[in-house]
């Protein structure tokens, strides 16, 4: 049966999301610097911070050629995200940056990619989507912080990732990336 053999055994763990460009992420790591002392925590390293899009979690080798091809399909898009309050959720004690309301725009990229990923068998989220930034892991409660001063977040692609976890701690590579302006041709990095 097709998906039994070796190669079925070997996963690659994958989400989509919007990876910022370096004065994006130097930006985030400045608007939030203050923020993620107080909240206390562990904060998450500056070369992981993203807003995910869709987790699709461990994948089988095999799959990752379809998925890419179903991502590429889908008509770019550019987002607008105004990144203005700060959040933690006490499950799964997070400490999160994010935009008061999601663009119409980024809710239909993330439908757009569920929708894709449905005929591979892909399970939908089916918590509602909240657009944000983790900044912080392990956080008890959310300390009282000044309101953020807003950060725009212009992306104009969104990318593959996957997700390698080793004694380090949580390492993630841009596997795909998918520009506005060009469908139909993913940039594998």
């Amino acid at each position: 049966m097709a998906g039994d053999g070796p190669e079925a055994a070997v996963t690659r763990r994958l989400f989509f999301a919007l990876w910022p460009d370096e004065p994006t992420r130097v930006a985030l790591v400045r608007a939030t610097r203050t923020a993620v002392r107080r909240a206390g925590g562990r904060p998450v390293a500056q070369a992981n911070l993203h807003v995910t899009l869709a987790f699709l979690g461990n994948q089988p080798v095999a799959r990752y050629a379809a998925i890419v091809a179903a991502a590429s399909a889908l008509s770019p898009v550019s987002v607008q995200l105004e990144l203005d309050r700060f959040g933690c959720w006490p499950q799964p004690r997070i400490f999160w940056f994010g935009p008061a309301r999601c663009p119409a725009e980024l809710a239909g990229l993330v439908d757009g990619l569920w929708t894709a990923m449905a005929p591979l068998g892909l399970p939908r989220e089916t918590r509602p989507y909240r657009p944000h930034v983790t900044l912080a892991r392990k956080v008890a409660v959310l300390p009282e912080l000044e309101p953020p001063t807003p950060l725009i977040w212009k992306a104009s692609d969104f990318s593959l990732i996957e997700s390698v976890t080793d004694e380090r701690g949580a390492r993630y590579t841009v596997a795909a990336r998918f520009p506005a302006g060009s469908p139909h041709d993913p940039n594998p990095v």
